[in-house]
């Protein structure tokens, strides 16, 4: 069943963005604009009609700069995770989808007038950019449709396709990232620490700042051109690349601009900014993948923040607060925030709440150091702590509300669908409240006495594109201490009843995150040298420099007409694009054909079909794959194949042919968590087979064996596993998996059958002192296999197991082995019974993150591998000898990218045999 593994990937491949973070059973809706289908909930229809309004706006505002896409963008709304994203696809039609969870906490996301409208922008601006083919492209397509891989503005570096989007969402709003800090901050750091990317090292790469370096540097890059040159620069550009018979080139489509990009690029970068440093801060800790965000314990004696050092799993670490020595640990998943209610840590994350969704929920840390979950998919998160109350704030679509998440007693607020709000936090004593409030396109700090919200006053409104966040009341209650960019980079404000608003810190990179220690210091976060760092700073009053004038009032998107109809897959779900095939055969036939596939909006379904013909002989031979989510679990997939080959053709010229015939119905149920996950799937199997001779005779005469034949049967799978990885981990670690499964064919006619059972672990052991970037792993893994019955077939033991590299409908790169023993050939041994035992101790080499010069092929990170393989086939009656085959080697692991930004791991080894010499190979993708 080959053929059907590379269907599948390609399917899922399809319909990943979608299914990755949308449920996409139960009830859904649709609304028809005059460029867009909005897909949402019943329950959230309101959000889908200021999606409609909104998703019209950014169309005519984007149609003024750059070419409209084509055809109709399917826009789906997801309220089904707990945080806020989007994610964009063209093909098989253009379509994206947003997560309607605002960005209240997030530093990269928070400076929005809204968070629909920038997300909108955002993806939409993704849609009109990579839909756009001019030239042979074009034609290309205007003959093929619209086929991956002939979209040529997706073959730009990843800072270029979200710089530009990142550049729009900021001009077409009153906010986005260009227009914040934290991208500007980001690429400062960067400088500072003589770590600035090139533009053709501002990508994907593990490397600091990771995911977030094609956002930072390409969104700074635009708003220089912006701000130098010429509004018109990104729209040229974006023409100019659309039609470039070379689609990865940047420089020479930016050179018809009249901007020279390495000259640009590095003024861009050294003008990012750096304030002056009036305060002196103290380095805790550093070179972090997450902001910490420290939490000081009521008492003073203890800090709590996240360590993320990009080599685990993150975890939230409590230490001594003079000391610095770690007390106590725990891993932690996502979404992470916390607080002390008294000695005790109440911390919000994420887990699963089912296959589809993710949901934010508390848990208590004890300071005896038990673990436990007090809320189940309550949606619960930034929790805060005063006066012996916790608040929070409950998620709703689109929303948020403050609430007392451990009593039935509300936080009386100003709560319409147009507010959202920050961390609300209690004062020492409980008596009052103060929170960032989101309200007409703006941030305010507002404070309040508790059961008073009348009585709400406005300390400070930020102004267009600034930010208030991360509250927090000093020890005595006295002021609150916050942070806002008004001015520039973030700093760290005090506000005190009749003082009014000072600054305190003044931090070349800017403060985030203040928590007052008891002897008057504060600690903050900062971007510093490869990554977040934890300070603390004695702070310094500084006359605060914010503008304070009123800024536009928001205004929503004008209402536009839209139709209402119950959702139907059909509009995304037909056939985008034809693929012409050829398929050779001898004298069994030249066959002639075509392949589509496609995937619906929401991800309920995703199909791959195949049809081809011989003229002569006459015949005909296809596929259809397709898998189904509708009904949420399990997960449905249906395949039917057939396809020929030749067998031979005797002295009298008799040409014997073989239709391979294969079908199969399947379920699977998925049970996930943020640490493990365990999948069965049942499904019911059948395989036939028919010889024809051309011209006709009797098959028995000429051709042994050529009995046509069907067999049925099913196969059940089951593989269960936990294991945690880093960005920056060499493997996966501390962790198992293991998988079994047992199929069983019965042939129709006969009394004739075959069982056949594999089992498969690996174990994952962080094992060593770090080295390098990294830490050494052990790495084990043990496979078994046997086979009954009377139909005759085997288990190979030996070769080399690759990833398999697809290349597209049927072509790959690869073979994926269950009984590899590297160092011998495919196949070396078979029986009907089979083992093998592997060992590897994985050690970090280097992490680079470059491009080969000006070529869009890189290399992120490479490590290698000392190994042992045993192995052995026999058959029922034999011993078991696992020595027969036995090799050790070394292998290099190397983690590069094509095409600019896609991942593609290959491997490089020698391996020794114990008898006879040395194999060199390579393989793709991690083989365990």
């Amino acid at each position: 069943m080959a053929r059907g593994a590379w269907c599948v990937v390609l399917l899922l491949a399809l319909s990943v963005p979608a299914a990755a973070q949308v449920d996409p059973s139960g009830p859904w809706r649709t609304l028809h604009t005059e460029h867009f289908r909005i897909h949402f909930r019943p329950s959230y229809r309101d959000k889908a009609i200021e999606a409609a309004a909104e998703a019209e706006r950014a169309y005519g505002l984007l149609a003024t700069e750059l070419h409209p896409p084509r055809g109709i963008t399917d826009l789906t709304l997801s309220d089904d995770v707990d945080f806020p994203n989007g994610f964009t696809s063209t093909y098989p039609s253009n379509r994206f989808t947003i997560l309607l969870v605002p960005p209240v906490t997030d530093p990269g996301l928070q400076t929005y007038d809204s968070w629909e409208r920038l997300v909108i922008v955002h993806e939409l601006a993704h849609v009109f950019h990579l839909d756009r083919s001019r030239g042979l492209w074009g034609t290309l397509q205007s003959v093929f449709g619209r086929v991956p891989g002939l979209f040529p503005n997706q073959y730009q570096p990843s800072w270029v396709t979200e710089g530009l989007a990142t550049y729009y969402e900021s001009r077409f709003t009153s906010g986005g990232r260009a227009d914040g800090s934290f991208h500007r901050q980001i690429v400062a750091a960067d400088v500072a620490a003589g770590r600035a990317r090139r533009s053709w090292d501002a990508l994907l790469f593990t490397r600091w700042p990771g995911g977030l370096a094609p956002y930072a540097y390409g969104s700074r890059f635009y708003e220089f051109l912006a701000e130098t040159v010429h509004d018109s620069v990104a729209p040229r550009f974006v023409e100019a690349t659309a039609g470039q018979l070379i689609p990865f080139r940047v420089g020479r489509p930016l050179r018809r601009t009249g901007v020279d990009l390495e000259t640009s690029w590095k003024s861009a970068v050294a003008t990012a900014g750096r304030e002056a440093g009036a305060t002196r801060s103290h380095l805790i800790v550093g070179q972090l993948r997450a902001e910490p965000l420290a939490r000081t314990s009521p008492d003073g004696r203890s800090v709590a923040y996240i360590h993320d050092d990009g080599r685990g799993a993150q975890r939230l670490r409590v230490v001594d607060a003079h000391s610095g020595a770690v007390l106590r640990t725990h891993r932690i998943t996502g979404q992470v925030s916390f607080d002390w209610l008294a000695d005790t840590l109440v911390v919000a994350q994420l887990e699963f709440a089912g296959r589809w969704k993710m949901r934010s929920d508390l848990w208590r840390w004890s300071p005896d150091g038990a673990w436990q979950r007090l809320t189940t998919a309550a949606r619960l998160t930034e929790p805060r702590a005063g006066g012996g109350m916790l608040a929070s704030l409950r998620l709703t679509p689109g929303g948020n509300t403050p609430t007392r998440p451990l009593s039935s007693a509300p936080i009386p607020a100003e709560s319409p669908s147009s507010v959202t709000w920050g961390p609300v936090v209690p004062s020492p004593d409980g008596g009052w409240f103060v929170a960032p409030r989101h309200r007409s396109g703006r941030w305010e700090l507002v404070r309040w006495r508790d059961g008073v919200p009348d009585g709400l006053t406005v300390l400070l409104a930020a102004p267009r594109g600034g930010v208030v966040a991360d509250p927090v009341w000093t020890r005595d209650g006295a002021a609150v201490l916050f942070v806002t960019d008004a001015a520039g980079f973030p700093q760290v404000h005090r506000w005190q009843e009749g003082q009014g608003i000072v600054q305190v810190t003044a931090e070349p990179h800017g403060a985030r995150a203040p928590a007052p220690l008891a002897d008057g210091r504060i600690l903050f976060a900062t971007l510093g040298d490869d990554g977040w760092e934890l300070r603390s700073v004695e702070p310094l009053p500084i006359a605060a420099s914010i503008d304070t004038s009123t800024a536009p009032a928001f205004t929503a998107a004008r209402p536009v007409p839209v139709r209402e109809t119950g959702y139907a897959s059909w509009g995304s779900l037909r056939p985008h694009f034809w693929i012409p095939l050829l398929l050779n055969t001898g004298d069994a036939g030249v066959f002639f054909g075509a392949a589509t596939a496609g995937a619906d909006a929401v991800g309920r379904y995703s199909y791959l079909v195949q049809g081809l013909v011989s003229a002569a002989p006459r015949r005909a031979q296809g596929s259809l794959f397709l898998i189904s989510d509708a009904l949420g679990t399990p997960t449905l997939d249906f395949s039917v194949s057939n396809d020929w080959s030749l067998v031979g053709t005797d002295s009298a010229g008799h040409v014997v042919s073989s239709e391979r015939r294969n079908a199969s119905l399947g379920a699977t149920v998925i049970d996930r968590h943020w640490w493990s996950v365990v999948s069965l799937r049942l499904a019911a199997e059948y395989e036939g087979r028919r010889y024809v001779s051309i011209p006709d005779t009797n098959l028995a005469d000429i051709c042994t064996g050529c009995d046509n034949r069907d067999r049925v049967g099913g196969v059940a799978t089951l593989s269960v596993g936990s294991a945690v990885a880093g960005p920056l981990s060499v493997s996966l670690q501390d962790g198992a998996f293991a998988s079994v499964l047992y199929r069983n064919r019965q042939e129709q006619g006969t009394e004739r059958w075959l069982s056949e059972v594999r089992a498969r672990s690996s174990a994952y052991l962080r094992l060593g002192p770090r080295i390098g970037f990294a830490y050494p792993v052990l790495a084990v893994r043990g496979a078994v296999g046997s086979m009954d019955g009377p139909i005759p077939d085997s288990l190979s033991v030996g070769g080399v197991s690759s990833g398999a590299i697809e290349l597209g409908f049927g072509q790959s790169i690869g073979q994926v082995r269950t009984f590899p023993v590297r160092g011998y050939a495919a196949g070396a041994l078979h029986g009907r019974r089979a083992a093998t035992l592997t060992a590897e101790y994985r050690l970090p080499l280097a992490l680079v993150g470059r491009l080969l010069g000006h070529l869009p092929i890189g290399a992120d990170k490479f490590a290698f591998s000392l190994f042992g393989d045993l192995g052995d086939a026999w058959n029922p009656g034999e011993p078991a000898r696992l020595h027969r085959l036995r090799s050790v080697g070394v292998e290099l692991v190397g983690d590069l990218t094509v095409s600019y930004d896609l991942p593609l791991r290959v491997r490089v080894g020698v391996a020794q045999p114990v008898t006879g010499q040395a194999m060199v190979y390579g393989a793709f993708g991690s083989d365990f």
